[in-house]
Parts: C-alpha cells; structure tokens; sequence
C-alpha cells in the first residue's frame, strides 16, 4: 500500500488544523473581488477578446463591449465563497500548492474526503465563474452544472438560483438561447416553489430579455407587464427592478417601431428616476427616449434630452455613458446640418473610446 498521499493529508492537517481556524484574514488584504483564486488579469481572454472588437470605430463595438464588461461583473457578483473555506487546511487564501495538484484539485480533493459536499459545489462553482471569466465558456457551463447536481442533491436553494441564474447567462452570451430559456424557466420554478420574490422577478426579466432577443415580441411584452412589473411594483416595492420593466417594456416596443408606445415607457422611466434621485437612471432613460426622437424624425427635441444627459454624465462621471452620448451627438449635428459640431463630438468620441480600451487591461 502506498502511504505517502495519506501521510501528506496528515501532515496538511496536522500543521494547520491548530493555528488556522484561531486566526483570521486581515481585512485590508481582501481585494474587492475575492474568489477561492484570484483570476491573473494577463490571461483573461475573455476581455481580451471583446477587446479586439471594441478596437473597431463602430458604436455598436463599443456597446458589445461594455454588455460584456456587464457580463463579466455580474458573474463576479455571484461568487461569493466564504472566507473561512471549510476543508482540512483551514482558512485557505488561494496559497495552496502543490507539485502534483492544481489548487482546484487539492480543495476538490480535500472536500471530497472531509465528505463536505457544500463545499465541493462552492469550488465547482467559483472555478465555473473562473474559467467563463477567462473565456472558456464549455468548461464554465460543464462545472456549473455539475455544482447544480450536488446543490439539487443538497437542496441547497440559494446555491441553485446561482447555478440556474450563471448557466442562463452564459448560455445567453454564447448565444445559445434555447438553453438560457430553460434555464431561466428552471429558475422561475424553484423561485416560485420557495416563494422567493426576487430571484422569481430575476427569472421573469431573464425570459423576457431573451425573447425580445429573439424578437418573440409578445411573450416578452406579456411576461413584463403580467408577471415581472405587478411584482416589482406591488410586491417588492423595488424601484430600480420598476425602472428596468418600464425600459424593457419600452424596448420591447421600440425594436417594433411602436414609437408612441416607447416613448411613454421611457418617459415612466425617466419620471421614477428623477423621484427616487436616481442620476443613472435618468442618463439612460433621456439617451433612451432620445433614440426613439431620432428614429421619429425629432431632432431637435432629441438633442435637448442627449444634451440634459451629457452634463449629467459629466457631473457624475459616467465615461462610459459619455462614449454612446458623443456618438449620438455626432449624429444629430449631422443631420441638423452642423459639420462643425458633428466633428467635435465625433473626435470627443475617438479620444474617450480609445482612453476606454487603453484603461481596460
């Protein structure tokens, strides 16, 4: 019999069961994006990628870009590991290391043996995140879902609304919608069993994102305001989750040239971002309904909400809304017959979009 990976196992714990679970991780030494190990930006080939689209001078490039910045952050939020990681080696701070191993495989290895399967499910899926974030989306979707048969196994309800919540996202970013609707179908489900209001209006807005994608225009129009908006209205009383089903609603709408329509969401939205104080939600409503102003002909009037927009952005530091602002004014003074306005802006354009990309790795 060959003893030595046991006396290793011994050794690990030995050296460590005594002092380690006694101390705790200093606070400042915590970065703002904790994982169970750290992600080298240097190989994070996912933003490269999207990178080498935004390098184009398209508008559009810029805005994929930013959707996938979007993206990547809201996988980060999802994974949220406990400090304190439950295995053999104590407090563990990704400084586990092996000849042999991969620091995912020893806490694999390790929480297998001390029979914590909640713990095998949180590597299973904070390496799920890890490796979607470093572009490798089959392996990301292949650790996801074998955390989701543990969790099921466990009936480990929050975890599983990650599970569902991360497989719909980047199923949707790869562009594979049948999946990421039977995820978020799934994740409607257990939300609704569990009477878990805002995972349940998270599934709703899920579905209805991917159907108006898909331009399935009814189904989407109908999920907003028969399911998502009574529930963040009346229910939760959530008026950013409000604000997301007025602009969805008006998207929905807008993408049918349904302008009157649109612009009526857009304006609700506008209207409940300045009573909550929400500066954001103003900028994005104004640009929003300024879109529909020029799809209608209303220059002039577009601009006046593009211009309210700009010194808000301004003020409040929103670059990367500022990059979608001076394209839009680039165009306005174009079609309003101002060449030498529409350079200006284009060139503010150029100079932001470019500072954006340098700034990104």
């Amino acid at each position: 019999m060959n003893f030595k990976p046991i006396f290793y196992l011994i050794l690990i714990i030995g050296s460590t069961s005594g002092i380690c679970l006694a101390e705790s991780i200093p606070v400042k030494s915590i970065p703002a994006y904790w994982s169970i190990v750290q992600v080298p930006t240097g190989f994070d080939s996912l933003k490269v990628s999207i990178k080498k689209k935004a390098s184009l001078t398209g508008i559009n490039d810029v805005k994929e870009y930013l959707n996938a910045l979007q993206f990547r952050e809201q996988l980060k939020a999802s994974d949220n590991p406990p400090l304190i990681f439950p295995t053999s080696a104590g407090v563990y701070n990704g400084s586990l290391q092996s000849d042999s191993l991969s620091a995912f495989n020893q806490l694999i290895f390790l929480s297998r043996n001390l029979g914590d399967r909640n713990a095998e499910a949180g590597v299973l899926h904070s390496y799920g995140i890890i490796n979607a974030l470093k572009g490798d989306m089959d392996h990301a979707l292949i650790l996801f879902n074998e955390a989701l048969i543990i969790n099921l196994e466990l009936n480990n309800t929050s975890a599983i609304v990650k599970n569902y919540l991360n497989l719909a996202r980047v199923n949707s970013f790869n562009g594979n919608f049948t999946e990421a609707i039977k995820y978020s179908h799934a994740l409607v489900d257990i939300s609704t069993s569990t009477r878990s209001n805002s995972s349940l209006a998270e599934g709703y807005m899920s579905l209805a994102n991917l159907w108006t994608v898909q331009k399935n225009f009814q189904e989407a129009e109908t999920m907003v305001l028969r399911k998502a908006l009574p529930l963040y209205f009346y229910k939760l009383k959530d008026k950013s989750g409000t604000m997301k089903c007025y602009d969805q609603l008006a998207l929905i709408y807008q993408q049918q040239k349904r302008f009157s329509e649109a612009k009526w969401f857009y304006i609700q939205s506008n209207m409940l971002a300045r009573k909550v104080n929400d500066p954001s939600g103003i900028v994005n409503s104004l640009v929003n309904l300024a879109h529909v102003k020029m799809s209608i002909g209303d220059h002039l009037l577009a601009l006046r909400d593009i211009r309210e927009a700009e010194q808000l952005s301004v003020k409040h530091k929103y670059n990367y809304k500022l990059i979608e602002i001076k394209s839009d004014l680039a165009e306005l003074y174009t079609k309003l017959g101002d060449p030498v306005a529409a350079n200006s802006a284009f060139s503010e354009f150029s100079v932001l979009k470019d500072a954006l990309l340098r700034k990104a790795l």
